[in-house]
């Protein structure tokens, strides 16, 4: 999965759905988004006539909390340089319930949790770091 990611303009026949935002569209491969999110799941293999390949994105995440399931959608991770905030979490935890994700190991909250607290923790031992000890 992280392969179609990295190698997103070799693999564009293989996303064929489309997941619009306000200002951006999102393209994933169908069999992705059945494994990942129960949400997707039912829509897809529900018997309906509806052929559509778009959909529009109602869960008013941020861009950058988008771009973080995104990227965990295909890796099971978060990318390094994501700084993770409280409001971040609180939109994922929202998001996780709005796309009916499947948590699967790692689990993306848990991820989320542990970056931050290991964030937070480096940025107290630089704050020491830079204090004069007398």
């Amino acid at each position: 999965m992280k392969r179609i990611y990295l190698n997103e303009n070799e693999n564009e026949n293989e996303k064929d759905f489309i997941i619009e935002r306000k200002e951006k569209q999102y393209k994933f491969p169908k069999l992705i988004l059945i494994m990942r999110s129960e949400l997707y799941r039912g829509m897809f293999l529900s018997v309906t006539n509806d052929t559509s390949n778009k959909v529009t994105d109602y869960s008013e995440l941020s861009n950058k909390s988008f771009q973080i399931f995104e990227y965990w959608i295909y890796s099971n991770q978060i990318k390094e340089e994501i700084q993770i905030t409280q409001e971040i979490i609180n939109e994922i935890q929202i998001g996780i319930d709005y796309f009916q994700l499947n948590q699967t190991n790692p689990n993306l909250f848990d991820l989320l949790i542990n970056k931050f607290n290991n964030q937070n923790q480096n940025q107290k031992v630089k704050k020491k770091e830079n204090c004069l000890i007398f």
